[in-house]
């Protein structure tokens, strides 16, 4: 009998640490009812030609398998399909057609009655299995087995790590809301991410507290390294921003800063972004108020490319210093600036030091920057 306990005992154990052995392979099998047969695509969701993966699609069924190495971390991917495009088809339209339109997308099964209200075209690729099952017929489609998807769907429309231009106690909830979420969810990697994404947003100390949250391989992993990076980098609060010069529409140089302004608003755009183009009916009434009363607006474009940049200063006609940041400097400037995020606008002093900084589109802005601007200019 005793022989029995002992042999039970070490089948139970060996289950036990069959079951706790991390998994060392990545595996996305998929169930789908009336997806065409062919090839079946797995990409980096941001870049889609980033080509991780592909296999076959028979009777909707399809598996992917990847052997993941030491450093790897579960990242965003999405899954592309097709029976009559080669994925290294030349022609660029038909490219952007196959991935823009044959997407898996998934409903969000996390909110409940409103699960089909939402959809996706990403999920976490990540050790072990996630699978893939439903419809494409109506879309009905949903990831199973992946923590980081899961997760990363019950935060769509919560705009997680994003402190956007709050202050006060509605600040400090925030903070609240995203620690508590970090505590519950200390593995994840997709909660770093959207951390780091929003990280000129936070104080360094904030910063420091927060990821100290995460466990230790989070914390080692690429966006956990981002963030020390960032901290060791970041520019002392109290010290002024450096006066760059950059090139006018003119091409000839223009500097950022004013040393016998009162203020210098500093507003950081591109042409493509939809935010930046939406706030400068406001900046224009700005501009007209304070222009006369020690105020430098100037725009900083981080568009790549020139052109694109010229056509909208033609379509815009904004009259105040328009300037435009060499392609080769962007990262710099965004790191000695600290933003990762546009429009942005910077309120500094005579000497480049910071008042205060604004990130984001909202109707109330100019309210904001009336305020801040009154406080060093005085009210008119």
């Amino acid at each position: 009998m005793r022989n029995s306990f002992m042999k039970i005992s070490l089948l139970a154990c060996l289950c036990a640490c069959a079951k706790e052995k991390p998994a060392n392979e990545i595996i996305v099998e998929g169930n789908i009812k009336n997806m065409p047969d062919g090839k079946v695509y797995l990409a980096d969701a941001y870049q889609y030609d980033i080509l991780l993966d592909s296999t076959e699609c028979k009777d909707g069924h399809f598996i992917f398998k990847l052997k993941p190495d030491s450093a790897f971390t579960p990242s965003m991917v999405s899954i592309h399909y097709t029976n009559d495009i080669p994925y290294d088809s030349t022609d660029r339209e038909q490219y952007y057609k196959r991935l823009g339109y044959r997407m898996l997308a998934f409903y969000n099964y996390t909110k409940g009655a409103d699960s089909l209200k939402y959809y996706h075209t990403a999920f976490f690729l990540e050790k072990g299995r996630t699978k893939l099952g439903g419809d494409l017929q109506g879309d009905k489609i949903r990831v199973y087995g992946s923590k980081e998807t899961s997760l990363m769907y019950s935060l769509n429309r919560a705009d997680f790590g994003w402190l956007g231009n709050s202050e006060g106690e509605k600040r400090a909830a925030r903070i609240k809301f995203f620690t508590n979420k970090i505590r519950a969810n200390p593995y994840s990697y997709y909660l770093i991410k959207e951390i780091y994404n929003a990280k000129e947003q936070y104080s360094e100390q904030e910063l420091r507290e927060i990821l100290a949250l995460f466990t230790p391989d989070v914390q080692a992993s690429a966006f956990g390294a981002k963030v020390k990076q960032y901290l060791a980098n970041r520019v002392d609060p109290d010290q002024p921003y450096p006066n760059m010069s950059f090139a006018k529409p003119d091409k000839q140089q223009g500097w950022m800063m004013d040393n016998g302004a009162k203020v210098n608003m500093l507003v950081f755009w591109a042409s493509w972004c939809g935010p930046c183009r939406q706030e400068i009916p406001q900046l224009k009434e700005l501009y007209t108020e304070y222009k006369d009363r020690g105020v430098n607006l100037v725009s900083v474009s981080i568009d790549e490319q020139p052109e694109s940049w010229q056509k909208a200063l033609g379509q815009e006609q904004m009259g105040w210093q328009q300037l435009i940041v060499d392609k080769e400097q962007i990262e710099s400037v965004q790191q000695k600036f600290n933003f990762s995020a546009i429009p942005l606008v910077i309120l500094a002093d005579s000497r480049g030091k910071e008042i205060r900084r604004f990130v984001g589109y909202a109707e109330n802005n100019p309210q904001l920057y009336r305020a801040a601007l009154n406080d060093k200019v005085g009210a008119k």
